[in-house]
């Protein structure tokens, strides 16, 4: 089963919650406790993401969950897939879908243009200041390079992806997952590239299959592609401890056993996917690294402890191999970009 992190849950309601709707009800209805938003280790089952978006959507009729200047009402995307059924080609779907949402909003645009063999995929918003941590914004990208995917039958290669924001702390290794290619930052625009080549991919999905799809939306926008949903992040998600648990790693044989798997077998399946059981670890130990750098200010000595390492030293070095930073180089740029993003609220 897909998982999400618990940080998504809580940004997706920010928008919400700034509107004044009552987020605790919109959690209620969707069967999402409140104890997973508050564990930052946590990762939800995706299908209650979905369904949380759902509520979202319908209480407040706007699929864009209140993280835009104007309210898109529900009902919009579908409207827009009507003028995509008759498309032959992935480039004519993609076009159809730019002038569709630049001709009924001001306050979002779409573009696609071509550079010599590649063709790159634009989208920006009116007022960026209401989506501060940049969610939605992520989002209605992944949105696009999904759709894109799906209804031309497979995951669509990307070159990269661009973005107008700094790496993200909370949560680079999600990240990946989102975007599956090379990923650049404070960039001029935020979109994504791929092989021009790709534009004239056929059309394989049937007016049924579409409608069967938006029915169920948006959980096929929240299913990674194939490629996203390997080995190596079954096996993370079955080793990442929860909040307050020692970091602890399981053996490969433990781990291998919960996914009904031989060690040898998940050996070679890993290395097939370009990864190993030591990197996963290693990337795990990071993640909580700088989610304990991040939370509080909890002394870096016992932080360093916390994840394995007996001397601050050596987690200083390896800290700065991971980010470029040290722990608290890391935690003063973290929070001087929390607060701009409160003064922009």
């Amino acid at each position: 089963m897909a998982t999400i992190s618990s940080y998504y849950f809580r940004e997706c309601i920010k928008g919400a919650a700034r509107k004044g709707v009552d987020t605790d009800k919109l959690l209620a209805a969707a069967d999402v406790p409140k104890s997973l938003l508050e564990d930052p280790y946590a990762r939800g089952d995706v299908d209650a993401m979905a369904h949380l978006v759902q509520q979202l959507w319908y209480s407040m009729d706007d699929e864009f969950m209140g993280f835009t200047e104007n309210r898109a009402k529900v009902g919009l995307f579908g409207l827009m897939t009507r003028f995509i059924v008759p498309c032959e080609s992935l480039g004519q779907v993609l076009q159809a879908g730019v002038r569709f949402y630049n001709l009924t909003r001001t306050d979002v645009f779409l573009g696609l243009s071509h550079h010599g063999d590649e063709a790159r995929f634009e989208t920006k918003f009116s007022r960026p200041d209401l989506d501060p941590n940049h969610y939605f914004l992520e989002f209605w990208m992944v949105i696009w390079h999904r759709l894109a995917g799906w209804i031309t039958g497979g995951p669509l290669p990307l070159r990269w992806a661009s973005f107008t924001f700094s790496s993200p702390l909370e949560y680079q290794e999600e990240f990946k997952y989102l975007f599956p290619c090379e990923q650049r930052f404070e960039q001029a625009i935020n979109g994504f590239a791929f092989d021009e080549k790709y534009l004239r991919l056929p059309v394989v999905r049937s007016k049924a299959e579409l409608k069967a799809m938006l029915k169920a939306a948006p959980l096929m926008f929240m299913t990674m592609p194939s490629s996203d949903l390997g080995i190596a992040r079954r096996v993370r998600a079955t080793m990442v401890p929860r909040q307050g648990q020692a970091v602890d790693f399981p053996s490969i044989e433990t781990v291998a056993a919960a996914l009904h798997t031989t060690p040898q077998t998940l050996r070679r399946k890993l290395n097939r996917e370009g990864s190993s059981y030591g990197e996963i670890k290693e990337n795990i130990r990071r993640d909580i690294a700088i989610q304990r750098v991040l939370k509080g200010n909890a002394r870096i000595e016992d932080i360093a402890q916390a994840v394995g390492y007996a001397e601050t030293r050596s987690f200083t070095r390896a800290f700065h191999q991971w980010t470029g930073y040290s722990p608290l180089q890391y935690r003063q740029r973290f929070q001087q970009s929390a607060g701009r993003h409160d003064m922009l609220s």
